[in-house]
């Protein structure tokens, strides 16, 4: 699959995001992908658990910013919202691997991944308001619930990077070390290794109280961002980050 990278080996369902050329940039064949793979895997009984990761020292530097152009112009968003869904929803564990920037997305997602493994070179970034968008992914209920509200404003609205050792002090992330992935296969195994039943149930019982909440919420925000993506501001800042120039929001 184009930008994403499906493997299975050993009850492990390996997703990878393989897109060097625009910094792992998701686009929305990249987010087809990852919904069809994530939705089918549920009742695929071979699959334990799903390892997310990515190549090229980038986890991803975050929504496509053609596809945010052309959404702003009328195109719909027929795959982003179904990954996040199904992410939400997803009864496997899910053990994730970062390694250098995690930016937009590649922070949100992460608050629905199980396990999270980092590198010191790892960084997390939430650039909404400077896009002129808003949170998403249900990040602005849940991200302050991880990380506190003060480090989560300062994220959400100013978009103050939090650096690998904030991440695992606030609780972001499971461990920090040089070896992230070799501590993802050691976490996988053990999760391959448990009773599968009682590894969802017991999954299932931490989650399914919030999740039709969650859901809601990234209805509720969607709403907002795709408003926003065809206002004034937002086309300023994108066109800006495409251009490579500062936006210039003095008019508005």
């Amino acid at each position: 699959m184009l930008g994403i990278n499906v493997t299975q080996e050993n009850h492990i369902l390996s997703l990878e995001i393989d897109r060097p050329s625009a910094k792992n940039a998701i686009n929305q064949d990249m987010y087809k992908a990852l919904a069809d793979t994530i939705e089918a895997c549920q009742s695929n009984n071979s699959v334990r658990a799903i390892l997310l990761h990515a190549q090229g020292g980038v986890f991803t530097s975050g929504n496509d910013m053609q596809d945010f152009l052309a959404i702003s112009h009328g195109a719909q968003d027929n795959h982003a919202g179904r990954f996040i869904k199904a992410l939400i929803r997803n009864k496997k564990p899910v053990v994730a691997v970062v390694e250098g920037a995690a930016i937009g997305i590649g922070t949100t997602l992460l608050q629905f991944c199980d396990f999270v493994f980092i590198s010191p070179h790892a960084f997390f970034k939430t650039p909404f308001a400077q896009l002129g968008l808003c949170p998403e992914f249900a990040s602005s209920q849940y991200l302050s619930r991880l990380i506190g509200i003060r480090k989560a404003k300062a994220m959400l609205m100013l978009g103050e990077i939090m650096t690998a050792e904030e991440a695992l002090s606030l609780g972001f992330v499971t461990s920090l070390s040089y070896n992230p992935m070799e501590d993802a296969n050691s976490c996988l195994d053990q999760l391959t290794l448990l009773p599968p039943s009682a590894m969802q149930i017991s999954k299932s019982m931490l989650v399914d109280f919030e999740v039709n909440e969650l859901i809601d919420t990234v209805d509720a925000e969607n709403k907002q961002l795709f408003h926003l993506l065809t206002q004034p501001e937002a086309r300023e800042a994108i066109t800006a980050f495409l251009e490579k120039r500062p936006a210039d929001f003095s008019q508005f």
